[in-house]
């Protein structure tokens, strides 16, 4: 009874502790935008994989494909975050404008419908629908193992929103 009685305890004291941590932070979570998870797969062994995006050479080791449909309402921001591992973005309608954290300028990159790019993880930026309408993109995550598709992080404070 006493052992139950301190796992109770503990697990109250987890969630309390866990709490005041994420709400110590100052996330930007994402306001106007829907995911609706698609499917996801575990690797049998994971995959070592290299992309040489502009921002330089990324290695990562892949263990998890994780695909999902992504809506932005006009006026959508899918707030500040990273990615523990490259992610792959196609825009099926409307057009993504996409904002790196690093960019003292904050000026927005422009992809319209039936772009695609590849955003090499591990980076701060938002996306956001500055259109009339709305904004449906496919996404797709290789994360390593434990990784997570998004990460939320405070504002870099490169940008007025």
């Amino acid at each position: 009874m006493f052992k139950r009685k301190l796992l109770i305890v503990a697990a109250i004291l987890a969630v309390l502790v866990s709490s005041m941590a994420w709400v110590g932070t100052s996330a930007t979570p994402a306001t106007g935008v829907t995911v609706e998870p698609i499917t996801a797969g575990s690797l049998s062994d994971p995959i070592s994989a290299k992309f040489k995006p502009p921002s330089g050479v990324v290695h990562t080791d892949t263990s998890r494909i994780t695909i999902s449909k992504v809506t932005f309402a006009p006026g959508g921001d899918a707030g500040w975050h990273q990615h523990s591992g490259p992610v792959w973005v196609v825009v099926a309608s409307g057009s993504l404008t996409f904002y790196e954290g690093g960019d003292p300028t904050c000026t927005g990159e422009v992809f319209p419908q039936g772009s695609a790019f590849m955003d090499p993880g591990n980076h701060t930026h938002t996306a956001r629908n500055e259109g009339s309408g709305n904004l449906v993109i496919y996404v797709v995550f290789m994360t390593p193992q434990g990784g997570a598709t998004r990460i939320d992080v405070p504002a870099p404070g490169n940008c007025p929103f």
